[in-house]
C-alpha cells in the first residue's frame, strides 16, 4: 500500500466517523446490549457523549443536561435494571465489570469510535473503569460528585468524619443530620413538632435548603421512572463492589484521558481534599469546585457549572 493511498484511507475513515457522530438519529430506542434490553435516548448534535447511572438511570440527566445538547450528541441510557431497561437474570450482572461491558457494547452498536462521558457519582467511577480498560475509545470525561475512595474498611469512618466537618460549618446541615438520625432511631418520617423528615437523607447530599429543593424535584422524577430493581429480592453487595473498585483505583494514574472534575465545594461525600487526590492521580485533569453546591453541582448551581464546562472545552480545543 503506497503512502498516498494510506493517507486517503485514513482521511476517509476519519471523515466517516465524524459524519456518523454528527448524524446519529435523535429519538428513543431499545436495543439488546450484552443480552439485556437497554433503553436509551439520543438528543443533540456533535461528538457523542454517554450519560446514565447504574442506580438511577437516565431521566435525571435528560432533565438537567440540555445545555450540553448544543455541543454533543447526548446518549442518555437506562443502565440495566433501571427505568425502562430490562432486569438482568442474575445478581452478578449488576457488577461494575458488567457496567463497563454495557457501555462498550452500546458504543459498538452505535458504531462510534470515540465517546465522551458525563459521569456523576457512581457513574464517574464506571467512566474511569471504562477509560482504564478501553483508553482508545474515550475522547474526554466530565466527572462530578467524585473523588478517590477510601480503603473499604475505612469508607464509613471517612463519611462520618466528613459529616462532622460539615456540621461545624453549617447550622442547616447540622439540623439535617439530627432529623435523619431521629428518623432512623424512631422509624418515623415525622418530627416531634410535626415536620416532615422524609427528605432529610437527600438533603444530606446538598448545600442548603434552596439547592436541595432543585435536587428533590429531579429525584422525584427518577423515582417515577424507576431506580435499579432487585433480582429475586436481592441487590448487589456494596462491599464487594467497593473492594473491586479500590483495587482498580490504584491503576488510575495510567489514565491519560482529558478530564474535568467538577465537584461541589460542600459535597459531604467527597470533600475537597479527596477530590484533590483524584485530580493529582489523573495526570490530564482539571479540578474545579462549584460554590454553593453539594453532590449535584450542575443542578444546585447550574450557571457556574455550565460556565466552567464551556470554559474547559475551549481550553482542550474542543471542536
Amino acid at each position: 500500500m503506497n503512502f498516498k493511498y494510506k493517507v486517503l484511507l485514513a482521511f476517509n475513515t476519519f471523515f466517516l466517523i465524524l459524519i456518523q457522530a454528527q448524524n446519529l438519529k435523535n429519538g428513543h430506542f431499545i436495543e439488546k446490549i450484552d443480552g439485556i434490553k437497554i433503553n436509551y435516548t439520543i438528543k443533540g448534535n456533535g461528538p457523542v457523549m454517554f450519560v446514565g447511572h447504574p442506580n438511577s438511570g437516565k431521566i435525571g440527566y435528560e432533565l438537567t443536561l440540555q445545555p450540553l445538547e448544543k455541543q454533543f450528541t447526548m446518549v442518555y441510557y437506562d443502565s440495566r435494571g433501571t427505568g425502562k431497561s430490562a432486569v438482568p437474570a442474575q445478581i452478578e450482572d449488576y457488577s461494575l465489570e458488567k457496567s463497563v461491558v454495557e457501555i462498550e457494547e452500546l458504543r459498538k452498536k452505535l458504531n462510534i469510535d470515540k465517546i465522551w462521558f458525563f459521569g456523576h457519582s457512581d457513574q464517574s467511577g464506571i467512566a474511569l473503569l471504562y477509560s482504564l480498560k478501553h483508553p482508545n475509545h474515550v475522547e474526554g470525561m466530565i466527572l462530578t460528585g467524585t473523588s478517590l475512595v477510601a480503603p473499604p474498611e475505612q469508607i464509613y469512618k471517612r463519611k462520618k468524619e466528613s459529616e462532622n466537618k460539615r456540621i461545624k460549618e453549617s447550622e442547616w446541615f447540622s439540623q439535617v443530620v439530627k432529623d435523619w438520625d431521629y428518623m432512623y432511631a424512631n422509624k418515623t418520617e415525622k418530627a416531634p413538632d410535626g415536620r416532615d423528615l422524609s427528605e432529610a437523607p437527600l438533603k444530606w447530599w446538598c448545600y442548603d435548603e434552596e439547592s436541595s429543593k432543585k435536587v428533590i424535584l429531579i429525584t422525584k422524577e427518577i423515582s417515577k421512572a424507576g431506580r435499579r430493581k432487585s433480582i429475586n429480592g436481592q441487590m448487589p453487595q456494596l462491599e464487594k463492589a467497593l473492594k473491586y473498585y479500590y483495587g482498580q483505583q490504584k491503576k488510575f494514574s495510567q489514565i491519560k484521558t482529558k478530564t474535568l472534575i467538577l465537584n461541589g465545594q460542600s459535597d459531604t461525600n467527597n470533600l475537597p481534599e479527596f477530590a484533590e487526590q483524584l485530580h493529582k492521580t489523573l495526570l490530564n485533569s482539571k479540578l474545579v469546585f462549584i460554590e454553593k453546591a453539594g453532590h449535584f453541582p450542575w443542578i444546585e448551581n447550574a450557571s457556574q457549572s455550565f460556565y466552567e464546562i464551556k470554559k474547559w472545552l475551549k481550553e482542550v480545543n474542543f471542536r
